[in-house]
């Protein structure tokens, strides 16, 4: 009996970490990858470190006493197979970008579902915002639109310019 001690106070303790996790990110996905390789993995956690996204493998068990605890409803039909859980405190689409780039060349990593801003989504709504524009895009995009019609307008002036000097 003693020694069960020590494994429930590790368990509660990844528990905890699983909980933290959960609270401080602003975006966290499930993937299935059952069936990827070693090579396969190392690559997937290090282009995640690279984008500082926090990937790891728990027991699904215990992220479902820290979902339990953190009263999150809708995510336990998700924690079956082998998963890995996948968390982002910058930004809440990089998780679930992160799965469905790596998922593009790598169809054995399934994105199954996520939180996102607070809500549980699905496999088809985590989709979704996978396919969304980053932060970084989006601002990217706004930047163009504010240009476009300045070099339209520049381009305009030059004609204007070069036909009057002819």
């Amino acid at each position: 009996m003693t020694n069960a001690r020590p494994a429930h106070a590790k368990k509660s303790e990844i528990v905890k970490e699983i909980s933290e996790k959960i609270k401080n990110s602003k975006g966290m996905v499930i993937a299935e990858y059952k069936k990827l390789t070693v090579a396969q993995m190392t690559s997937l956690r290090n282009k995640a470190r690279e984008q500082g996204i926090f990937i790891k493998i728990y027991k699904d068990s215990l992220v479902r006493r820290a979902v339990e605890e953190l009263k999150i409803q809708g995510l336990d039909a998700f924690l079956i197979q082998q998963n890995i859980y996948i968390f982002s405190e910058e930004e809440a689409l990089l998780p679930a970008k992160l799965v469905a780039d790596f998922a593009k060349k790598n169809p054995d990593l399934k994105l199954k579902a996520g939180i996102y801003e607070g809500n549980v989504m699905d496999t088809a709504a985590i989709t979704e915002i996978a396919l969304l524009p980053s932060k970084e895009d989006l601002y990217s995009m706004f930047a163009s639109s504010l240009i476009y019609p300045l070099r339209q307008f520049m381009l305009t002036v030059k004609e204007i310019a070069k036909t009057r000097s002819e």
